[in-house]
């Protein structure tokens, strides 16, 4: 029996591409999984809501109800991504803001949700979807870079904190993978969604917490 089973699981930006995969797969191991994406519910969860990760009302309202029907989380993925492609002398503010408030102020926000009660627990695993575009400079793609870039230092931060409370907190830097988002660059895909979900339920389930900190890459 995986040491996922019954285990509760968030993840963010769950709809499609390597969201959905990681849901999928999390719940193939038997884990109850709280899933939300900000457009549509997302098809795969136990729970499915739509959120924006951006919006602090609404992921307090996501973790509390969450909480209220499979329980406290015992592993966060945070997910949920945005690319806005532009020169940056073309780039509008509304669209940086875009870029960062979902891929780095969301992440803020959903790990700060589910700290307490994995805090209070002394028990939890926080781990973040990067990206090789946080390992390198890219044209046209300034704003998600900086926000891969910046997830980097923030998890990085928080696994620091985390340690003398039992939080485990770790990245995957995924290199270019076949999904819709991917669609949108000039990059071919190298990797399936399904890989990079393998890695996710390995730092779920089996890491040990000497792994706390870590940026893993899938590069391909």
């Amino acid at each position: 029996m995986s040491s996922l089973f019954k285990q509760v699981c968030v993840v963010t930006g769950a709809s499609r591409g390597i969201g959905r995969a990681i849901a999928e797969d999390l719940s193939s191991a038997g884990a109850q999984v709280a899933t939300c994406a900000v457009q549509d519910a997302p098809r795969t969860g136990d729970w499915r809501v739509r959120c924006d990760v951006s919006d602090e009302e609404q992921v307090a309202r996501f973790f509390a109800d969450t909480e209220t029907r499979l329980g406290p989380p015992d592993v966060l993925v945070i997910n949920a991504g945005v690319l806005e492609r532009a020169p940056i002398d073309e780039l509008s503010a509304r669209q940086w803001d875009r870029v960062l408030g979902v891929n780095l102020r969301g992440a803020f926000l959903c790990a700060r949700a589910a700290w307490p009660s994995m805090k209070a627990r002394r028990k939890g695993r926080i781990l973040a979807i990067g990206s090789i575009s946080g390992t390198l400079g890219t044209p046209l793609a300034s704003a998600y870079n900086a926000s891969k870039w910046g997830l980097t230092g923030f998890v990085k931060s928080i696994a620091e904190e985390g340690r003398e409370h039992g939080i485990f907190c770790a990245l995957v830097l995924p290199g270019s993978t076949d999904t819709d988002m991917l669609a949108q660059t000039a990059f071919p895909p190298v990797v399936e969604t399904r890989d990079v979900a393998k890695v996710v339920r390995f730092l779920a389930a089996e890491a040990p917490f000497s792994m706390t900190g870590s940026a893993v890459e899938v590069f391909g």
